[in-house]
């Protein structure tokens, strides 16, 4: 006999904040019987849809049981208890880091009858203080997303804010998407978990692993963090992948957009084109049959968008020092008197500027302005394995392999509208790639003790070309003195230029270029939980290396500035002078140049470990206090690159350093520098400091305490929480 219901099932909401440790929740309950008494040793198995796989553990002698870690998905709860029916409950839903409450009621009667129950959609937190909301897999999947990018969908959390990302907002680069604030802590403090491990680019926010939607089951918007699993003070975005199922399944895809049904735009004609090709596919299903399944994701985009550019140039004539259409009136920084009709002669020009004016292109606009729409070239993959592997009954594996690689030529110097490009530059290639390899293994050493192990491996690279590279323009050009600050390994590329009342003509110096980043993060991390009664204690290690290496070029090449002191009447300067014919007379308000930078950065280790405890007073009242201690030590510099500066001291510069002399050749600048200023450098070790320079703060604990008390209906949540900082 089978007898049917619908029951509403109350999600209650584990912390899940900052660190990486767990994506999984959990599934909790008490059996009772008709007169509402517990029901002890009855056996609640859990079935996972998808798989079949399923796990079962017995209730204690309050009723309560508790099933962890439980991947997101859906599930089918069983309870048997002798001389009462079959329960069976069908469809709990198990989001992102949050445990359910499966409270069920046994019948009076024979084992072979059957009671089901359709489990209802979780609406309240009874579990813990914390704040936060689940972005279904069916919400990922069906409302529509500008690119397809599931990190937009955290704007529909209360409290969410979708801003532009800080840094240099170079579109491919992780900080572009480390824009949205979450319950007024900035953008770039939310940290990406995919999987239970943390993706986030640390020296900028954001993340490169921005995985399909395809490939997603769901994911949490994380606003508070309590539990003393987790640091970091921001919001959160924790996600799970999709894990194969006991069937194949796939499908593929492509999204089109394209010019054909664009306005022109009303100040740069003709329009801009725009052609994106978005697709991809996902298989997924059995390796071995009930115990290995796998899921596999590809998209790619392939993407050429014209950018609309209004530049300031000056007109052919001015280039061949013809500035009578000039309203100021310019002077002669040599004779200090009015150049006759505003022409400068020819053999007062300067061959160099004349060798840079050819590149600049002349007004097609009106009287000063060049109009075009150059083409930006992107071409992005990404590929997402997963592989879930049961070992025996008590272990089990997982592995994930996440490559994302962005390739894109750039044609405009600036990071954003309004675009600045010139024909001549042509474009730059700029190149990003991120990497995640994370491995996991969960297990169940006896009913009431688990174990959780965690690996994850980040590899993150980003490489930008400048403008011209290749090419010594300064050499090419006549313009002594930039021999010394050459980059080796590099030709040379564009140098910048500042003209008031002109478009810049940048091409290095604006991003530092070329420059590198090579960032590394190896992840372990341990969690062991204990199930006692009425608590669910945790605790747990987590071992951080970060090796983050940078390479830049300051401005090796040069920055020019011209404002029209040269040629201004210095008595009366109002309505005389010109930037631009400053620069054909030669004449620079200001000249810059620096030593590139050869590979700096640091690299450190962190320990972390906590105590959790999730105390169930009573069905109405849960209580969740822990404790975590951070030893986080500052970055010790690559090859002694840090430093600091001591006023009063007689040696004021301190470099990090064991001996009496710094390491001279981490840069190219060292010896030239060292040359200059070597009765004022002391080492770190001179200065009685560490090689860090700055001592660790050995006192980094964050006590944390949160309830969640439901009185009637509704629940009421608070909590407190001391969250140390990375250094």
């Amino acid at each position: 006999m089978v007898r049917k219901a619908t029951l509403t099932l109350l999600a209650v909401t584990l912390t899940v904040p900052a660190w990486p440790q767990v994506q999984t929740g959990r599934i909790v309950g008490t059996v009772r019987d008709p007169q509402q008494a517990t029901v002890a040793k009855a056996a609640v198995t859990v079935t996972a849809t998808a798989t079949g796989e399923a796990r079962t553990v017995a209730t204690n002698d309050r009723g309560d049981f508790v099933l962890t870690p439980v991947n997101p998905g859906r599930y089918d709860v069983t309870v048997v208890g002798a001389g009462f029916q079959t329960a069976v409950v069908t469809g709990v839903e198990v989001p992102v880091g949050q445990s359910v409450r499966v409270d069920v009621e046994l019948k009076l009667g024979a084992r072979n009858e059957t009671t089901e129950v359709t489990a209802g959609a979780p609406l309240l937190d009874t579990e813990s203080g914390s704040l936060g909301q689940n972005i279904t897999n069916t919400q990922i999947t069906n409302l529509p997303l500008n690119g397809r990018s599931f990190y937009e969908l955290a704007r529909l959390t209360p409290g969410a804010a979708g801003l532009p990302g800080g840094g240099n907002l170079v579109r491919i680069r992780a900080n572009f998407i480390s824009g949205t604030a979450i319950s007024g802590v900035r953008g770039s403090q939310l940290t990406f978990q995919i999987d239970g491990v943390d993706v986030t680019d640390h020296h900028q926010g954001g993340s490169y692993i921005q995985t399909s939607i395809d490939a997603l089951q769901e994911f949490k918007v994380q606003q508070s963090a309590y539990s003393a699993e987790f640091s970091q003070a921001g919001g959160m975005l924790n996600a799970a992948t999709k894990s194969g199922t006991s069937q194949f399944h796939g499908g593929v895809f492509e999204f089109l957009r394209n010019d054909a049904f664009d306005a022109t735009d009303f100040f740069v004609k003709p329009k801009q084109q725009l052609d994106r090709h978005q697709f991809g596919g996902t298989l997924g299903g059995p390796l071995v049959k009930g115990r290995t399944f796998f899921f596999l994701s590809y998209e790619g985009i392939r993407e050429k968008q014209g950018l609309p550019v209004n530049l300031i140039v000056p007109s052919a004539a001015m280039k061949r020092g013809d500035f009578s259409a000039v309203r100021n009136v310019l002077y002669d920084p040599l004779t200090r008197q009015p150049f006759p009709g505003n022409v400068i002669p020819a053999n007062r020009l300067s061959p160099q500027a004349q060798y840079f004016a050819k590149l600049i292109p002349d007004p097609n606009s009106g009287a000063s302005n060049f109009t075009w729409s150059p083409e930006r070239a992107l071409n992005a993959d990404q590929v997402t394995l997963r592989v879930d592997h049961t070992l025996n009954e008590k272990h089990k594996l997982f592995v994930r392999y996440s490559f994302h690689d962005n390739r894109m030529e750039d044609p405009s110097s600036t990071l954003g509208a309004p675009y600045l490009a010139y024909p001549a530059l042509d474009r730059a290639h700029i190149h990003t790639r991120g990497q995640n390899i994370v491995g996991a293994v969960t297990s169940t050493l006896t009913s009431s003790l688990l174990n959780e192990f965690r690996f994850s491996y980040l590899p993150q690279v980003v490489d930008l070309e400048p403008f011209g590279e290749g090419t010594n323009f300064n050499q090419e050009a006549g313009v002594k003195g930039f021999e010394e600050t050459g980059r080796p390994g590099v030709v040379g590329s564009f140098p910048d230029f500042s003209w008031s009342g002109y478009s810049n003509m940048q091409g290095s110096a604006f991003d530092q270029r070329p420059k590198t980043q090579d960032l590394k993060v190896f992840e372990w991390t341990d969690n062991i939980t204990q199930i006692r009664g009425r608590h669910i204690l945790k605790g747990g290690t987590k071992i951080r290396r970060w090796l983050p290496h940078f390479t830049d070029s300051k401005q090796y090449q040069g920055v020019w500035t011209y404002n029209g002191f040269a040629t201004q009447n210095a008595a009366s300067p109002g309505g005389t002078g010109d930037a631009f014919a400053d620069f054909m007379l030669g004449y620079p308000r200001q000249v810059q140049r620096a030593f590139p930078a050869d590979t700096f950065g640091g690299q450190t280790n962190y320990w972390h470990g906590y105590v959790q405890d999730d105390f169930k007073v009573s069905n109405r009242l849960t209580i969740n206090a822990g404790l975590r201690y951070e030893y986080s030590p500052w970055l010790s510099g690559y090859r002694g690159q840090v430093g600091t500066f001591l006023p009063g001291a007689a040696r004021p510069i301190v470099v990090a350093g064991e001996g009496g002399v710094p390491d001279l050749d981490a840069q190219f600048a060292g010896p030239s520098a060292y040359a200059l200023f070597q009765g004022s450098i002391q080492t770190s070790s001179e200065a009685g400091l560490p090689l860090s320079i700055t001592a660790t703060d050995r006192a980094q604990f964050g006590p944390r305490v949160g309830f969640a008390w439901q009185p009637i209906g509704d629940v009421i949540e608070s909590a407190f929480a001391i969250r140390p900082g990375d250094n």
